[in-house]
């Protein structure tokens, strides 16, 4: 199907998703950080990257904008993952970046993300 990236220090959820998508028949990569998971996405260009906000080495947030102005990876459609309220202000400022394809609230519903991605890799 498609080679899925998901950057995110939780490794419980990271555990839980990886298992749920790869029965789903995806490749799934994992990075437990920032650095890590920029270093992977410019390595093996996945599909699409599952990008978590608050992890201790470097924010989603610098991630997203160096996938962004990486001509190498700022085609990788991503989607946002967290615990944290977003304001509006904030999905203002995702939005600014062009492979910003969505934010999703965790806990995460992985039925309803995978619905996403496939609606994504769709296009």
């Amino acid at each position: 199907m498609s080679a899925i990236l998901l950057i995110d220090d939780d490794k419980d959820f990271s555990g839980l998703a990886a298992a749920h998508f790869s029965k789903q028949g995806h490749a799934v990569t994992l990075a437990e950080g920032g650095r890590e998971g920029l270093d992977k996405a410019s390595a093996s260009r996945p599909d699409i990257v599952l990008l978590d906000i608050m992890m201790p080495d470097m924010n989603g947030i610098e991630v997203l904008r160096e996938l962004s102005s990486d001509p190498d990876t700022s085609d990788i459609p991503v989607i946002i993952l967290t615990g944290k309220y977003i304001d509006p202000g904030m999905g203002d400022m995702f939005g600014q970046e062009r492979n910003f394809r969505g934010v999703v609230a965790k806990p995460v519903d992985l039925g309803m993300l995978q619905r996403k991605i496939e609606e994504l890799l769709a296009k």
